[in-house]
């Protein structure tokens, strides 16, 4: 069962996953991201490591300060990084029915091509999926959005409260 969380920026994502790893019993991989803040600035990000892996727990994904040739506004992307530690970590998952998380599949990552054929070789495989996904145009993102073995669920600032539990027992029904 694949899962897709989706909303506008800002609505809590990411929130929403944290929310949904205090209250999932079972095994949990995969990788979240969070803001990385300085003075009340939201600077950049980072990728954190969900499970048991000999893989680096954390890494930058995107800063301001980061030069590299690939941008997204005002942040350049860390390829380099996200996929040492980010694909790397999705990469050794077997099909064990872990809960993967994947936050997420958005415009930074899918400068990784890489990272595209893990998400979909994870989609297509027996485990549960939780994933974040972004509300851009994208031919890779329509194609995922697309599939029939997809559940989307729009979060929303009026449903965000009631969202984890909600997954927590649509997560119960697919086991």
């Amino acid at each position: 069962m694949n899962i897709l969380i989706t909303s506008s920026p800002g609505v809590g994502k990411t929130t929403l996953i944290k929310k949904v790893l205090t209250l999932y019993s079972g095994r949990v991989v995969g990788f979240y991201t969070e803001e990385i803040r300085e003075v009340g600035r939201r600077r950049g990000f980072k990728i954190k490591v969900i499970g048991d892996t000999d893989n680096l727990k954390e890494g930058i994904l995107a800063h301001e300060n980061f030069p590299g040739p690939i941008k997204v506004g005002r942040y350049g992307v860390n390829i380099d990084e996200f996929e040492r530690i980010g694909v790397l970590a999705l990469e050794g998952i077997s099909d064990d029915n872990s809960l993967i998380i994947i936050d997420e599949i958005g415009k930074m990552e899918l400068h990784s091509d890489n990272f595209k054929r893990v998400v979909e070789n994870i989609l297509n495989s027996p485990n549960l999926v939780l994933a974040t996904i972004g509300k851009i145009k994208n031919e890779f993102i329509e194609q995922i959005k697309a599939r029939k073995d997809v559940m989307i669920l729009e979060l929303s600032y009026e449903n965000r409260e009631k969202m984890p539990e909600k997954i927590i027992n649509i997560l119960k029904r697919g086991i």
